[in-house]
């Protein structure tokens, strides 16, 4: 089943092709809203740019979980300076100076790694895979898929401001088909088109960062000599059967 949803007849007025697919009619000051779960397993969803012919498709449960652009949370003290120390250590020599190391997917089997999981599992969560990583990137997003979610925690002892690193959260708006999916946020074909951080994290020693896996990061390049190591955790909304 695919639902059509021509956005330029919705930015002119005429909601009529909102029915039936399980989008909510808003005002002009809101976001379009899609509630993916009253929708049958499969459906996809054709959003039409507006203006012009380009279709962007996807599955109906990559729209799900309302305006995910602020899914962002940090956290300190998480994980003790000691066990920061061990962490890094074991990290360290598995990275060698390479800019990722996969550990692995589903269940952990690393101990160390099952205790920092231990310490920093949000609820109601599982993981798809986890791995070390040691660098810098572009802008990006993890996943085109909703209620997916990304876990970093920072493991580099000693690390301060000066030292660059940081992580930058972005507008859902950097290209057309990022809008298109944005459909639930103020970010969409009928929302703002500008650019801007929506939040910004230095990678402070044993903080635990987590947030949406469609919103746009980048973690800048270090400051200097240190080699930043985290823990990346890609994990999944867990289903009410499945909890």
């Amino acid at each position: 089943m695919t639902n059509i949803v021509d956005m330029t007849r919705v930015s002119e007025g005429d909601t009529s092709a909102l029915d039936k697919t399980g989008i909510a009619t808003t005002t002009a000051e809101e976001p379009t809203k899609i509630e993916a779960k009253e929708l049958p397993e499969g459906t996809m969803m054709e959003i039409t740019q507006p203006g012009t012919d380009k279709v962007y498709t996807f599955p109906a449960l990559a729209l799900a979980g309302g305006d995910f652009h602020q899914v962002i949370q940090a956290s300190d003290g998480t994980i003790s300076e000691e066990d920061i120390k061990r962490y890094h250590d074991i990290a360290l020599d598995l990275l060698a100076n390479k800019g990722r190391v996969h550990l692995g997917r589903g269940d952990i089997e690393q101990d160390w790694v099952k205790e920092i999981w231990e310490k920093v599992n949000p609820e109601g969560v599982e993981i798809i895979e986890h791995y070390l990583s040691g660098q810098s990137d572009s802008i990006h997003i993890d996943s085109w898929i909703g209620d997916e979610y990304t876990v970093i925690v920072y493991l580099t002892p000693g690390w301060t401001p000066d030292d660059g690193g940081s992580i930058e959260f972005w507008t859902p708006n950097m290209t057309d088909e990022m809008r298109a999916m944005s459909v639930n946020t103020p970010y969409g074909f009928s929302g703002s088109p500008e650019m801007n951080i929506v939040k910004s994290f230095w990678p402070k020693t044993g903080r635990v960062v987590v947030f949406d896996a469609r919103i746009p990061n980048v973690s800048r390049a270090v400051e200097g000599d240190k080699f930043k190591v985290s823990l990346v955790f890609k994990a999944r909304k867990r289903t009410e059967s499945e909890r």
